[in-house]
């Protein structure tokens, strides 16, 4: 009886493992993808070509593990400050804008090296994209945890 208790613990936690990587993959492909795409092709002037091979490539990249990445770098960064639900709406957007720094800046440039853009076009994109990922962390932040909801699994900071 106790083997198969087990067994079930170790079925029951890998599938809401795999659960929260899929919504946290897909929060993240459904609020970014799209906006920074959008920029690459009305700012950056990347040809159609280019944002579409950016743009997959930001699937990509996101489906290997950047998605559930922001939400685990939100989860460390709340947890290293000491922010919860309870904490102040500035002391989330700190979390959220760092989390969204760091693993934004690490994303998109994987993106923009994988999708093999000009220099030029990759130098007028990228600003861009940083900005936006770090100003909109806490609408993502605030997205996630709705999400996350949405799908029975617990928000990180807001609920």
């Amino acid at each position: 009886m106790r083997l198969e208790n087990k067994i079930k613990d170790i079925y029951e936690s890998s599938k809401t493992k795999l659960g929260e990587y899929l919504v946290d993959t897909s929060s993240r492909i459904l609020f970014y993808v799209p906006t920074i795409g959008v920029w690459e092709k009305f700012v950056a002037g990347m040809e159609n070509e280019e944002v579409l091979k950016s743009r997959g490539m930001a699937v990509l990249v996101n489906a290997v593990g950047v998605g559930k990445l922001h939400t685990l770098c939100r989860k460390y960064l709340a947890k290293l400050t000491k922010t919860d639900e309870n904490s102040s709406p500035r002391r989330k957007s700190v979390v959220d804008f760092a989390s969204g720094l760091i693993v934004g800046l690490s994303s998109y440039s994987a993106v923009l090296y994988l999708a093999d853009v000009s220099l030029q076009e990759g130098l007028t994109a990228m600003p861009f994209a940083m900005a936006f990922t770090c100003l909109s962390g806490n609408i993502y932040g605030r997205f996630n945890d709705w999400y996350r909801q949405k799908f029975n699994f617990p928000p990180i900071l807001n609920k």
